[in-house]
């Protein structure tokens, strides 16, 4: 059977939540997650976490027993001073997949781009400056999932310690988010 040439797009957005965790593959008791609107504020999450590293958020439900990647990934990743001023040298954005087995796949990948951003920190009010990364992948070799498998967004920073990756979950200020194009 074909595979219908038309894209349905999915948008996710990464917090981490301390209600729930979930367990799928090679995630074990873990709290960062997508989710395909933000919930209500009324749960328990952090807004940030230490940048420098790696993130990885998770999407633990099934998209479709069996579907496909294909299209233009495009999203956006907040960055902030905390502390001090701070200084931001390059990032990678991938997007992978997970088995049910623990086996890890990148399926496509900006690559590593490379900035000399510095974030300042205002003292007087203990504020930080926020960055936005936008990003788009481009993943036109379609890339099959089946029901074994779930999707996670992976995040690669270069940053001094005093940088944080903001991951709330509040409408208004969108920090982790990106487009998923679908061939369902």
């Amino acid at each position: 059977m074909a595979v219908d040439d038309r894209r349905s797009y999915q948008k996710f957005y990464g917090i981490k939540i301390d209600d729930w965790e979930e367990t799928f593959g090679a995630f074990a008791n873990y709290h960062y997650v997508l989710v395909p609107d933000y919930i209500s504020d009324g749960c328990t999450t952090d807004d940030d976490t230490a940048a420098n590293g790696t993130h990885k958020f998770l999407y633990p439900a099934h998209i479709k027993k069996r579907y496909w990647i294909e299209g233009r990934i495009e999203g956006e990743f907040c960055l902030a001073a905390s502390g001090a001023t701070s200084t931001v040298t390059d990032y990678r954005v991938t997007i992978c997949k997970v088995h049910d087995n623990g086996t890890e796949t990148e399926l496509a990948t900006t690559g590593w781009i490379t900035i000399d951003d510095e974030l300042g920190w205002d003292a007087t009010y203990s504020i930080g400056d926020e960055h936005v990364y936008h990003f788009w992948i481009d993943c036109f070799e379609e890339k099959e999932l089946t029901d074994y498998e779930r999707i996670y967004l992976k995040i690669q920073i270069t940053c001094d310690a005093n940088s944080i990756i903001m991951h709330s979950n509040d409408p208004e200020w969108t920090d982790v988010w990106f487009d998923l194009p679908l061939r369902l």
